[in-house]
């Protein structure tokens, strides 16, 4: 392995600084606690044996006292110790001048950290897809019958709607941000998911559960550069083959629509009907939403079908009384052997 060592301290070295002694020993502190207490299956994965090796590497050029053992980590965390340690990491990197992490051990460094916020916040996802469930209700202040946003969208959690979605397609972001604030606190209150429509820097700004993209939005990969780790994606599918791309492209959750007839969303094309949604289920292994004239009455085929989550505009925002037509349509869910 490349040597990492430093030129010996002297008289005036910043080796002997006080302020860096501490940087130094918080570092390697916060790497060994990362080290000993990521949770699994990341504490198999090479990331943290390449660590290990690392903060063996560290500790070789220094004496350093061994943290305080602690109980295994949550994934959160855990991921709160690699902000911890790059905070850290970047701190030495431009305050102390002795090379005690010189290039190649910061890039070695970064990249193990950068490769632990991969799996840590991939496995925090996952997590998340036991929550896509149920009814999901769209909230577009062009769908409301004339009512405030925040209304429907809390008649529809009264109603039992597990997932929120804010699609503002007309406003400007800053008026949009409001409402996405409030709808954030709306869904933390109640235990549901906020997932913003398109706006990656949005969902980003409120910490939302996560945004929704269509096919022609922003690719996967360039959302995952603003969205926190655990943030999930979805994304908008018509056919089985942009199904199959999506979930290969890292989608964490795949719509499908339209399933029934629908005047809320153009596009000039005609529904997909049951069948093709069967085929839907069997291209896809992760949760998967059904979208498009889905109401009370027809929902049950679209269940037993294998939709995960059913998500509806003006079904619940068009509804006389919101809560009600939410309630209806969680009960119908769930007579249909739906997860609510």
């Amino acid at each position: 392995m490349t040597s990492f060592s430093s030129s010996g301290d002297s008289p005036g070295d910043p080796l002997n600084d006080p302020w860096n002694d501490a940087c130094r020993a918080s570092l390697v502190q916060s790497l060994q606690r990362l080290a000993d207490g990521c949770p699994d299956p990341i504490a198999a994965g090479s990331p943290v044996h390449r660590l290990r090796n690392l903060i063996l590497v560290l500790k070789s050029q220094e004496s350093f006292p061994d943290p305080a053992p602690v109980p295994g980590l949550t994934l959160s965390q855990a991921l709160n110790l690699v902000s911890t340690s790059r905070a850290l990491l970047t701190t030495l990197l431009e305050q102390d001048t002795t090379g005690f992490v010189g290039p190649e051990m910061s890039q070695a460094l970064s990249e193990t950290l950068e490769s632990l916020v991969d799996e840590l916040g991939r496995e925090l996802r996952a997590q998340q897809a036991t929550r896509v469930r149920g009814l999901y209700v769209i909230i577009d202040p062009q769908v409301t019958g004339g009512r405030e946003p925040i209304d429907i969208a809390r008649a529809a959690i009264n109603g039992g709607a597990r997932m929120l979605q804010l699609r503002d397609k007309l406003r400007d972001k800053g008026e949009s941000l409001p409402l996405a604030k409030a709808l954030q606190q709306l869904c933390q209150d109640n235990d549901a998911m906020l997932i913003i429509n398109d706006h990656v820097d949005i969902a980003a700004a409120v910490g939302a559960a996560g945004v929704h993209v269509g096919q022609t939005d922003l690719p996967v990969a360039e959302a995952r550069r603003v969205l926190a780790p655990h943030q999930v994606l979805g994304r908008s599918n018509r056919e089985i083959h942009l199904l199959v791309e999506s979930q290969e492209m890292g989608a964490d959750h795949v719509a499908f629509g339209a399933i029934y007839p629908t005047t809320t969303k153009g596009g000039g094309r005609g529904p997909q009907g049951i069948e093709p949604l069967l085929r839907a289920r069997a291209a896809t292994t992760v949760p998967l939403i059904a979208i498009g004239g889905i109401n009370a009455e027809n929902v049950a085929p679209v269940v037993q079908a294998g939709a995960d989550a059913i998500c509806v505009t003006a079904a619940v925002g068009s509804a006389p009384d919101p809560e009600a037509a939410a309630s209806r349509l969680v009960n119908a869910i769930r007579e249909a052997g739906g997860r609510v």
